[in-house]
C-alpha cells in the first residue's frame, strides 16, 4: 500500500510536467507551393499564393488546412482555369494547378505538403491527374537581365509536377520531395543558322566552280591551250576549238542531310539551324532526380560542362563530316569535256591545156584553097598561143584551149571527249578520254595525256588545294561555326557557361531550419531556383513545393527521397487516446504522446521503485524488532 499511494504521488507529480515550457505539445504545419522573392517581392504575401497553414495548441482536435491555389488576388490572372494562374511578375513564373496541405495534431505531430500531392497530404505524382500537377515554369531571361542577350534567350526552367512534404513528431522533423521531370531550355545565336554559316564558307569553292565551267571558264581555256599544240600544223591551219567544259555538282544540296534535324545524346539535344537547346537534367543526372542529396546543385560546374562541351563537341565533329562529305562529293563530281575543231582548206586550182590538131578545114585543103592552107600552116603555131579562139578556115596544125580543174577542200577536225569525276581525271582513269585528229584530210594520231593532265592539274587546284579548296573550306567553318559556338557557350563573363553555372543556381532537396517567436521549425523545398547576377547577392529566389513543421523540430531525421511510382501517403491523425504518426509510421506508445520526456520518465519511476524498496526494507526492520521479546 506504501508503494502505491508513493507511486501514486510521484505520477501525481510528474502529471503537470506535460503543460511545462520544455515539453509542449503545441504542433504547426504549412504547404505553400510558390514563395521567394523577384525584384524585391516577397512571394509568400501574395494573397493569390499564400501557403495552407495548421496550429493546434496541443489542447484541440486535429488542424486540417486543405487549400489548392487561389487566384483572387490582385497582381494575379487566371489562365486556363482550373489549370493554374500565372502571376503578374514579369511573366517570370507560371504556374499549374497544385495542392497545399496542412495538418496540426494534438500530440504534437504535424505535416506539411505542396505540389502534386493528394487530399491528405500525401506525394502523388503521376496518380493524381491534372487537377494538382504541381507544373511551374521559371522563365530564367528575365532573372539574368540583359547582360546575357548575345548569347543567350528564351532561357526556361520547367517541371511537369514537383512535390514536397514536411513530417513532425515532436522535437524530431523529417522531409521528402517528388520531381516527376525537370528541363532546361534555351536558346543561343552561337550555334544558330548552320545552312547559312556552311553556305558562307563553301561559298569560295561555289565560285572556283563556276570558274571552272562554260565556254570562257578556266577548263575551256585550258583545253583550248593545249589543243592548238597538239601538232604544229594545227596553229598553221588557224584552228581554234569550240570547247564544252562543266564540272556537274551542288555542293549545298549534297550537304542539306547534314545540316538539318536534331542533335545531341538525348539527355542535351539542339537544333542547329534555330539555336534551340534541350536539357533533360533528369536522364543528364542519371535517370532519377528523386534520390539526390539534400542541396544538390542541378547546374554545377560538372553538369553544366557536360551540356556545353557535348553541344560544342559535336559541332566539331559536324565541322569534320561536313569537310569529308564535301570532299567526297567533289572526288565524285561528274566533269564532262568535249573539244570539237572543223576547218576546211581551199586547194589552188590545177591549171592546164586542152589542145586538138588542125587542117582539115572547108578552105584549108591542098588544092582548092592553096592559099588559105598555106596561110594556115605558117600561122598555126603562132595563133594557137593566143588568149582566145582559134584560127579556122582550113589552117592546119594543133588547137589548144586552156583549162581549170578545181580540187576538194581539205578538211581539219579533231573531236577530243574527257567524261569522268574528279578524282578519276586527277588520278589519269577517266573511263572516257578519247581524241580523233585528221590534219588537211590525213588522219594523225593525238597523244591524250597532255589534255587530261593539263585538265586534272586545274580540278587539283581550284578544288582540292589551296585557300578555296578543301583546306579552304575547314578554315572557313572553323570561322564561322566552331569559333563562334565555343566563344559564345563556353568564352568569358558574358558566355552561356557563365550564365548557367555563375549566375544562376537550381538546387534540388533543399533543407533547412529556423528559428521563430514561437520555437523552431524545419522546412522542405523541393526545387529552389536563384539568381545571382554577382556571383553573391540574389536578385530573385523562387521556392517551388515548400513543406514546414514546428514549432519544436530540431532533430532533422534523414529520409529516403520519395518515388513517383510509390508515393508516400501520412495516415489521418486519430484522436489523443489513439494517436498515429504522420507518414505511415509506428508510433512509440502513448507515452510518449503525454509531453514527459522518456528518459525523465524512466528516472523517476526508477526513483520510485528505490523508495518503495527502502520502505519496504525499513517496514520490514521495523516488524523484526517488535517481534523480539
Amino acid at each position: 500500500m506504501a508503494v502505491t499511494g508513493t507511486l501514486g504521488t510521484a505520477l501525481a507529480l510528474a502529471a503537470p510536467l506535460s503543460a511545462s515550457a520544455d515539453t509542449t505539445t503545441a504542433s504547426f504545419a504549412s504547404g505553400q507551393f510558390l514563395a521567394g522573392t523577384i525584384g524585391g517581392v516577397n512571394l509568400a504575401k501574395l494573397a493569390a499564393i499564400e501557403a495552407a497553414s495548421a496550429t493546434n495548441n496541443g489542447s484541440q482536435s486535429t488542424q486540417v488546412s486543405r487549400d489548392p491555389l487561389g487566384v483572387s488576388a490582385v497582381g494575379a490572372t487566371v489562365v486556363n482555369e482550373p489549370a493554374g494562374i500565372q502571376l503578374n511578375l514579369g511573366q517570370i513564373v507560371d504556374l499549374g494547378a497544385a495542392n497545399q496541405y496542412a495538418q496540426a495534431a494534438v500530440n504534437g505531430s504535424s505535416m506539411g505538403a505542396s505540389g502534386a500531392i493528394n487530399n491528405d497530404g500525401g506525394i502523388g505524382v503521376g496518380q493524381i491527374g491534372s487537377e494538382a500537377a504541381g507544373s511551374a515554369t521559371v522563365d530564367l531571361d528575365s532573372l539574368l537581365g540583359a547582360k546575357f542577350a548575345s548569347v543567350l534567350s528564351d532561357l526556361k526552367l520547367t517541371t511537369s509536377a514537383v512535390a514536397a512534404q514536411a513530417t513532425g513528431q515532436l522535437k524530431t522533423a523529417s522531409g521528402a520531395y517528388t520531381l516527376a521531370d525537370l528541363n532546361l531550355d534555351f536558346t543561343s545565336p552561337a550555334i544558330a543558322n548552320l545552312s547559312g554559316k556552311v553556305a558562307d564558307a563553301l561559298g569560295p569553292i561555289d565560285g572556283q566552280i563556276a570558274g571552272l565551267d562554260g565556254p570562257n571558264g578556266e577548263l575551256s581555256q585550258t583545253v583550248n591551250g593545249i589543243v592548238t599544240k597538239i601538232n604544229p600544223l594545227l596553229n598553221l591551219t588557224g584552228a581554234n576549238a569550240a570547247v564544252s567544259a562543266n564540272v556537274s555538282v551542288d555542293l549545298n544540296a549534297a550537304l542539306q542531310p547534314l545540316l538539318t534535324g536534331i542533335y545531341g545524346d538525348g539527355a542535351v539535344s539542339f537544333n542547329l539551324q534555330t539555336g534551340e537547346v534541350k536539357v533533360d537534367l533528369a536522364k543528364l543526372l542519371g535517370g532519377n532526380l528523386n534520390s539526390e542529396p539534400v542541396g544538390t546543385e542541378v547546374l554545377s560546374d560538372k553538369v553544366v560542362s557536360e551540356i556545353l562541351n557535348g553541344i560544342t563537341g559535336t559541332v566539331n565533329t559536324l565541322v569534320d563530316q561536313i569537310v569529308a562529305k564535301a570532299k567526297d562529293v567533289l572526288s565524285n563530281a561528274a566533269v564532262n569535256v568535249d573539244a570539237t575543231v572543223n576547218l576546211s582548206t581551199a586547194q589552188a586550182p590545177l591549171l592546164g591545156q586542152s589542145c586538138v590538131a588542125a587542117g582539115t578545114g572547108a578552105t584549108g585543103s591542098t588544092g582548092t584553097g592553096g592559099v588559105g592552107g598555106l596561110l594556115g600552116g605558117l600561122l598555126g603555131g603562132t595563133l594557137s598561143g593566143a588568149a582566145t579562139g582559134s584560127v579556122t578556115g582550113g589552117l592546119g596544125g594543133l588547137l589548144c584551149t586552156n583549162t581549170t580543174k578545181l580540187l576538194p577542200n581539205l578538211n581539219t577536225s579533231l573531236a577530243v571527249h574527257v567524261h569522268g569525276t574528279v578524282d578519276q581525271l586527277i588520278s589519269g582513269t577517266a573511263p572516257t578520254a578519247t581524241a580523233a585528229l585528221t590534219l588537211l584530210g590525213i588522219p594523225v594520231s593525238v597523244n591524250l595525256s597532255g589534255i587530261t593532265s593539263g585538265i586534272g592539274t586545274q580540278l587539283t587546284d581550284h578544288l582540292l588545294d589551296g585557300t578555296t579548296g578543301e583546306s579552304g573550306l575547314t578554315d572557313a567553318l572553323t570561322t564561322d561555326l566552331v569559333d563562334p559556338a565555343v566563344t559564345g557557350l563556353l568564352g568569358g563573363g558574358t558566355s552561356v557557361d557563365s550564365a548557367l553555372s555563375k549566375v544562376l543556381s537550381v538546387t534540388l532537396n533543399n533543407q533547412s531550419t529556423a528559428t521563430t517567436s514561437t520555437g523552431s521549425t524545419f522546412t522542405e523545398t523541393a526545387l529552389r531556383i536563384s539568381a545571382l547576377p554577382d556571383g553573391t547577392n540574389s536578385l530573385a529566389t523562387v521556392n517551388l513545393a515548400n513543406a514546414t513543421v514546428g514549432p519544436n523540430a530540431t532533430t532533422i531525421v534523414p529520409t529516403t527521397p520519395g518515388d513517383p511510382s510509390n508515393p508516400t501517403t501520412p495516415t489521418e491523425p486519430g484522436s489523443p487516446s489513439t494517436p498515429t504518426t504522420p507518414g505511415g509510421g509506428t508510433p512509440i506508445g502513448n507515452l510518449a504522446f503525454t509531453g514527459v520526456g522518456i528518459a525523465g520518465l524512466i528516472s523517476t519511476i526508477l526513483a520510485l521503485l528505490a523508495a518503495g524498496a527502502y520502505l519496504v526494507r525499513e517496514g520490514y526492520r521495523r516488524n523484526s524488532r517488535r517481534q523480539i521479546p
